[in-house]
């Protein structure tokens, strides 16, 4: 096998990260920085872009910069290339979240490769009511199973579980705002100046004026439609509701989470699905701790919350959100 150039590995690699800038990441805020070296790339938090009023642990960034380590993975592996990754929790000293070294894959592409790499843009994160129509536990099943290469798991919520996370879900809407300094975080977020390459847009929202996470939960449950006798799923929204979990707390499981995260986001988007991460259930202590104990167990700690179902038949396209140019999160070193 013929050993590739440097120039062949670092454009390889360049062009992974302009993909990868499709990610996802809490309030469109793209959390991360890459640094190109001679042979490798390096994967970095940008501290300036962390959310520290919604985001008090510091997961959201790590889930961002997960979500981002993916997408370079699956570009990578739809060109041809086998990213070998290692690992490890960043330090003030500079040592990388992520190191990616790469290798012509040498064989024939795998062709999850192939579908997640073309719904990277076409997933977008979806606010609005989903179709009422069921998804089949084998398509749940298959968005599940791509989370766990990476360590993540995926608890659907079914039935009477269902009616206490979206409760859940309520509850943390109407506390989150009574934290100090969520509110102004929230307003940078979602007015952004004109131009701006991050944010949620006003293109990117629902009609009118940017909607509160509580009015977003009363627009997908409204007040007497969870306890129906199909388990709780209303006849107009069949979304399901799931969790995401980690191994454990450490900033390495968070960040392979993020990873999982992406998979299942465009497995979903290869499927045909929508989508919706959210994670203001989690951002409060409570309905976190209920949710852990209650619907995934104790030995395994929620990251992110996920509505998942078909679109609905009568939303028009959405609007793709901005990012931010590749020179602006790309610093290339001899």
């Amino acid at each position: 096998m013929t050993t590739p150039t440097t120039d062949a590995v670092r454009t390889a690699l360049r062009d992974a990260v302009a993909t990868s800038l499709r990610a996802p990441s809490e309030h469109n805020a793209q959390p991360w920085r890459w640094v190109l070296g001679p042979d490798h790339l390096d994967l970095h938090i940008d501290r300036s872009r962390r959310l520290p009023f919604t985001d008090e642990r510091g997961h959201g960034v790590l889930l961002g910069c997960g979500c981002a380590l993916h997408h370079l993975r699956v570009a990578l592996a739809d060109r041809g290339w086998h990213a070998v990754v290692r690992h490890q929790p960043e330090d003030p000293e500079g040592r990388p979240l992520a190191r990616v070294r790469i290798r012509p894959a040498g064989a024939a592409v795998p062709g999850d490769a192939h579908r997640q790499a073309a719904a990277i843009d076409r997933r977008h994160t979806d606010r609005r009511r989903f179709s009422g129509r069921s998804v089949p536990p084998d398509v749940l099943g298959a968005v599940a199973d791509a989370a766990r290469p990476f360590g993540g798991v995926l608890h659907v919520a079914f039935g009477a579980h269902r009616t206490l996370f979206a409760e859940a879900m309520r509850e943390a809407a109407e506390r989150q705002p009574e934290q100090e300094g969520y509110a102004t975080e929230l307003y940078r977020w979602t007015h952004r100046y004109a131009g701006a390459r991050d944010g949620i847009p006003a293109a990117a929202r629902l009609e009118g004026p940017p909607p509160s996470y509580r009015d977003l939960v009363l627009r997908w449950f409204p007040r007497g439609t969870l306890r129906q006798p199909r388990g709780g799923m209303d006849h107009e929204d069949a979304s399901m509701l799931a969790i995401l979990t980690a191994v454990d707390e450490e900033p390495v499981s968070v960040l392979r989470a993020g990873e999982s995260l992406s998979a299942v986001l465009l497995e979903a988007t290869a499927l045909g699905l929508a989508t919706t991460p959210i994670t203001q259930v989690l951002e409060v202590e409570e309905t976190r701790e209920r949710l852990r104990h209650l619907i995934v167990g104790a030995h395994r700690p929620p990251v992110v919350a996920l509505r998942i179902g078909w679109p609905s038949e009568r939303g028009d396209a959405l609007h793709p959100t901005p990012r931010r140019p590749l020179d602006h999160v790309l610093t290339e070193v001899d």
